[in-house]
């Protein structure tokens, strides 16, 4: 007689739990949904992934008010560097502004037509200078103490649109054209010396401007000057004075994608980031490969789809730039989703290559400044970004899918019924999770219920009765989490508390099941 099923060991157990882990590798927007890593995500909105966790990022806050009207598009941002002190100057409504402290912006330069600077510091014999271009009004550049209209001759000033410092040279790019101009050594003003591109830009279109590109790390012989085009086109010259053919040469021109915007690039270490209709990509490795491969060098490839999506929509809105937040370990590429009012930003994590997105942060123009980032908005204010709970007065949502994962079973229907979210957090705060199936999202979000008591209160508590709280604490609640499919994901949500920073961090999961049968 057989025996009693409960008492055959070979019988495996109904309920089966996976341990699904925190997306540190970011999000995914390119990998097939079957075969995506479990580290990475299929959403990461408004989660950063850090090497061991995904946390809900922190918010922005008013620093400079009164940058222009109240309805005009802070479009600049810009360092004068000085030898001991620094200021931080925005431009809006014509105007450019001196927000290094906060509160209400003091108007520094009047009298301007376009707000769209492009800027560059240059320090010389004579002093400490912020350099500024727009291609409208004439080139203008601050010492310390006072604005003034640098002489340059041999072209019209106000044609000049981008400026860049290039060995010891301050290089301008003619606006419309396919020309730079270049001045002196260590001269911010005088005879232009003009320098045509346009036998290198086969394709035609415009220099839309020029980057520095470090080789060697710093600032030595292998530096290179590269001039990008608006089609698509680096021309790439090495040496020192662009007169002599002695000591300058052309490396070679090289095809990219189309640039996205005049600010289409950053340095980055000893590295250029171009941001192209491809994706994000360093000119150390653009120049390897061909065109059709730049996607899959570039740092976005990860997102690529996503990229490319954005570049479709929203390639023509003034906007798109790199930040580069070095104390926040962040790559941010602003993405504005409608001219002058919107954006939303793809950010990486510098130190594991882990994109994410955040939303409401509606930037035209971002700068980090004495090691804080900010961003101008199209209201007349200046933003400190990476601070606080909130976006300025309104709560941050944050919305987060792990991969896709059959649970060791791809061909088996499974029933899904709770989860254990394993986080970091204060008080109370637990996100609100769910069980996605079979690649449909799910919008049915529980939230675990929390097993501390109450914390004490400073001035009422009785010593000796009443429980202190700790800054934060470790909780692994569970919550239900109904789902029937074979393949899975956890959604997972959570919103920050509108009166104090919140800590949350997001370990991973563990999923409870029943695996059924193949059909």
């Amino acid at each position: 007689m057989l025996a009693p099923l409960r008492d055959n060991p070979k019988r495996k157990a109904v309920i089966q739990s996976a341990t699904v882990p925190a997306s540190v590798e970011g999000w995914d927007a390119s990998t097939a949904l079957a075969a995506m890593r479990p580290l990475r995500a299929v959403q990461l909105k408004n989660w950063f992934p850090q090497p061991g966790y995904v946390e809900l990022r922190r918010g922005y806050a008013s620093h400079a008010t009164g940058v222009g009207i109240s309805t005009a598009d802070v479009e600049s941002l810009m360092p004068w560097n000085g030898p001991s002190t620094r200021k931080m100057f925005a431009a809006a409504g014509g105007v450019i502004y001196d927000v290094t402290s906060a509160g209400a912006a003091s108007s520094s330069l009047t009298s301007l037509t376009n707000n769209r600077w492009q800027w560059a510091n240059m320090t010389t014999s004579a002093g400490a200078f912020l350099v500024i271009a727009n291609g409208t009004d004439t080139v203008r550049h601050y010492n310390g103490s006072a604005w003034a209209a640098p002489s340059i001759t041999g072209v019209s000033s106000s044609d000049l649109i981008h400026v860049n410092l290039h060995k010891k040279r301050l290089w301008f790019t003619q606006k419309d054209t396919t020309k730079a101009w270049y001045l002196p050594t260590e001269a911010v003003a005088g005879a232009a010396t003009g320098f045509e591109l346009g036998s290198e830009f086969s394709e035609g279109g415009y220099l839309v401007g020029m980057a520095s590109w470090t080789r060697d790390g710093g600032s030595g012989a292998d530096d290179f000057a590269a001039f990008i085009s608006s089609r698509g086109q680096v021309a790439i010259y090495q040496g020192t004075d662009p007169a002599s053919g002695l000591t300058w040469e052309k490396v070679g021109t090289f095809k990219v994608g189309l640039p996205l915007g005049r600010r289409c690039f950053a340095n980055w270490g000893a590295d250029v980031l171009l941001v192209t209709e491809s994706g994000v990509i360093p000119l150390s490795k653009m120049l390897s490969v061909d065109k059709a491969s730049q996607e899959l060098v570039s740092i976005t490839a990860r997102i690529s789809n996503a990229i490319n999506t954005a570049a479709r929509s929203y390639g023509s809105n003034f906007g798109w730039e790199l930040n580069v937040y070095p104390r926040g370990t962040r790559l941010v590429l602003n993405i504005p989703t409608a001219e002058d009012s919107t954006a939303k930003q793809y950010v990486m994590n510098t130190l594991t290559g882990a994109w994410c997105e955040f939303d409401a942060h509606n930037a035209l123009c971002w700068l980090t400044f004495n090691g804080l980032q900010y961003f101008g908005g199209p209201d007349g204010t200046v933003y400190k970004a990476d601070t606080g709970s909130k976006d300025g007065s309104s709560t941050i949502t944050a919305v987060g899918q792990t991969a896709w994962q059959s649970f060791g079973s791809p061909g088996r229907l499974k029933r899904f019924t709770m989860a254990q979210s394993l986080v970091r957090t204060q008080g109370t705060s637990r996100p609100r999770v769910g069980v996605s199936v079979d690649f449909v999202e799910t919008q049915v979000l529980s939230t675990p219920s929390a097993a501390f008591a109450a914390q004490a209160l400073y001035g009422t508590a009785v010593y000796g009765v009443d429980v202190y709280g700790s800054t934060d604490v470790f909780a692994a609640d569970w919550t239900s989490t109904p789902g029937l499919g074979r393949f899975a994901s956890v959604k997972f949500q959570a919103t920050a508390n509108a009166t104090a920073e919140v800590v949350m961090q997001v370990n991973g999961f563990v999923v409870l099941s029943e695996v059924g049968g193949m059909l």
